[in-house]
């Protein structure tokens, strides 16, 4: 490694140089049909045919467990005026608190699968358990979309329009941004 070269990142940290992430708040149920949910930022589209997203769950989260039991979720997509929210649904746990009283969030009824999604939202994928991948300390949970929506508005060319969608993307450490307004194309 040189001075102009590349510095050495800790391997515990390493992570966050795929950062900045899209921040969501996957919502499932419990057995008496009571929303929860987690901030999650480690989300992909794995397939086109069938469309297949993942999650990366901690399998000691209540979240997982939920979506376990329900066998379907919601990936709810944040706008940078739901910052407070994502806090709250990262940091706390629906085993001690109902996070959609705390946060004032509204849970509505989904158009495909049993958990509801979150009104406030930018977009929603409602998602079948698919399958899920023990990697590590993590379970790649995949789920196949069964519906996709966007607030009105927001999307130009079947892509985010960024002067609208203000997208809450996760840069590490509890730390958030948005993208800027212009798009780049080559």
């Amino acid at each position: 490694m040189s001075e102009e070269g590349f510095v050495r990142i800790p391997k515990s940290t390493a992570y966050h140089l795929l950062h900045p992430k899209v921040t969501v708040i996957v919502v499932s149920l419990d057995s008496n049909g009571k929303p929860s949910g987690m901030t999650a930022a480690w989300v992909s589209p794995v397939s086109m045919k069938p469309l297949l997203i993942s999650v990366s769950i901690a399998p000691r989260r209540y979240t997982y467990r939920l979506i376990k039991e329900t066998g379907d979720f919601t990936v709810n997509v944040l706008g940078v005026n739901l910052v407070a929210e994502a806090d709250l649904f990262g940091t706390r746990s629906g085993r001690e608190i109902d996070k959609f009283v705390e946060s004032g969030l509204t849970a509505e009824r989904s158009l495909r699968v049993k958990s509801p999604h979150i009104k406030e939202a930018l977009a929603v994928l409602e998602c079948s358990l698919y399958r899920e991948i023990e990697l590590g300390d993590h379970i790649l949970v995949v789920g196949e979309v069964l519906e996709a929506y966007a607030k009105p508005g927001i999307m130009r060319r079947g892509i985010y329009d960024p002067k609208v969608a203000k997208v809450l993307m996760y840069l590490g450490s509890m730390s958030y941004i948005t993208v800027t307004d212009e798009v780049i194309n080559p």
